[in-house]
C-alpha cells in the first residue's frame, strides 16, 4: 500500500512538472509569440472593436443656404446653416452641416480637393415628432458645396455659400398677402386680400420687382383693374434701409380700367411720368412694399401699400 501511494505521487509530481514545461506558440504571420501555459489563466476569442480616430477640427463656415426642388428652383432659405471638416487622425476627413429647416448631415471618408466628394445621409424632421434620414450625396468646392438628396420633393439639393446672403436674395421670390391703396391722400383704404408680387434678385445686387395685375372695388370711382409691370433695378438705399427706384423715367405703362354702375368710365394705358417711386423692405410686419404712383395725367396720387403675409 505504501509503494502504491508512493507511486501515485511520483507521477503527478511527473505531470505537474511537464505541465509547468508546456508552452504555446502562437503565429502571427511576421512573428511567432509562445506563452508558457502554466501562465495562461483565461483565453477568450472575440472580435476586436477598432478604436475610434481622434479628430480634430479642420475648418468651420457659417453661410446661407439656396435650396432646388421639382418644385421650386434656387430658393433662400435663410443663414443659419453651419458647415464643418473634421480631419481625423487616419488622414481622412468628415464633412458636417447642420439648418433648422433642413436638418443634420454626415459624409465620411471625404475626399478633399478642388471639389469634395463624399456619400453619407442627412436627417430631416418628418413633422411627427422624430426624424428621417436620407441618403445623400456631398460634391462641389469647400465653399459652395452641394448635398443632393434623390429621394426628397422630387430630387433636392441644397446649397451651401460661405459668408452673409446679399440682400437681394433674402427678399427674392414669390410673395402673397394684402394691398391696401390711397387715393389722392384721403379716399381709401381700399383693400385686395390675395396679391401676389414677384421679385428677382439679380447679379449686381439689385432687384426687379413685377407688380401683378389686381383689383380694388367700391372705390370712389367705382371698380378698378390696375395693369402689371414690372420695375427693374431697384438698388439698396442704405438710408433708408429699403431697395428703393424712382421709375417715372423708365417709361413704364399701366392699363388702367374703371367701372361704375356698370358702365367702364376708363379703358387705357397709362404712364408713370408724373409720379412712379417704388420701395422693397423688412421689418417687424415682414416684407412691405410701397408704391407710389400717378397715372398719366390724372389729379391723384395713389399710394399702394403691400404686407406680405406671415408663413409665406
Amino acid at each position: 500500500m505504501k509503494k502504491l501511494l508512493f507511486l501515485l505521487i511520483a507521477l503527478c509530481s511527473t505531470l505537474f512538472v511537464q505541465a509547468q514545461n508546456e508552452v504555446m506558440k502562437v503565429n502571427l504571420g511576421d512573428t511567432v509569440v509562445t506563452f508558457k501555459i502554466a501562465d495562461i489563466h483565461e483565453i477568450t476569442f472575440g472580435v476586436e472593436e477598432e478604436a475610434p480616430a481622434d479628430t480634430t477640427l479642420f475648418h468651420s463656415f457659417n453661410g446661407y443656404i439656396t435650396v432646388s426642388t421639382a418644385y421650386f428652383t434656387d430658393s433662400y432659405y435663410g443663414d443659419a446653416a453651419k458647415l464643418a471638416v473634421y480631419r481625423t487622425s487616419a488622414g481622412e476627413f468628415i464633412v458636417t452641416f447642420s439648418d433648422p429647416v433642413w436638418g443634420e448631415a454626415f459624409f465620411g471618408h471625404v475626399s478633399v480637393g478642388r471639389e469634395l466628394q463624399a456619400t453619407g445621409i442627412i436627417a430631416m424632421d418628418n413633422h411627427r415628432g422624430g426624424v428621417t434620414e436620407y441618403d445623400a450625396t456631398l460634391s462641389g468646392p469647400m465653399t459652395t458645396p452641394v448635398i443632393t438628396i434623390p429621394t426628397v420633393m422630387g430630387g433636392t439639393s441644397i446649397t451651401f455659400h460661405v459668408g452673409a446672403a446679399p440682400e437681394a436674395l433674402k427678399v427674392a421670390g414669390q410673395h402673397k398677402g394684402s394691398m391696401s391703396v390711397m387715393v389722392g391722400g384721403q379716399f381709401g383704404p381700399y383693400t385686395n386680400e390675395s396679391v401676389t408680387h414677384t421679385i428677382t434678385a439679380n447679379e449686381d445686387g439689385t432687384i426687379d420687382v413685377t407688380i401683378p395685375e389686381y383689383g380694388l372695388t367700391g372705390t370712389v370711382m367705382g371698380d378698378l383693374t390696375l395693369g402689371t409691370y414690372t420695375v427693374k433695378g431697384l438698388a439698396w438705399n442704405e438710408e433708408r434701409q429699403a431697395f428703393y427706384r424712382d421709375y417715372s423715367a423708365d417709361g413704364l405703362q399701366m392699363h388702367f380700367v374703371a367701372v361704375k354702375d356698370g358702365a367702364t368710365t376708363l379703358d387705357a394705358i397709362y404712364d408713370f411720368s408724373a409720379l412712379g417711386t417704388l420701395e422693397v423692405k423688412t421689418g417687424e410686419q415682414g416684407l412691405t412694399i410701397v408704391n407710389n404712383f400717378q397715372p398719366g395725367r390724372m389729379p391723384f396720387r395713389v399710394e399702394a401699400t403691400f404686407v406680405k403675409s406671415q408663413g409665406r
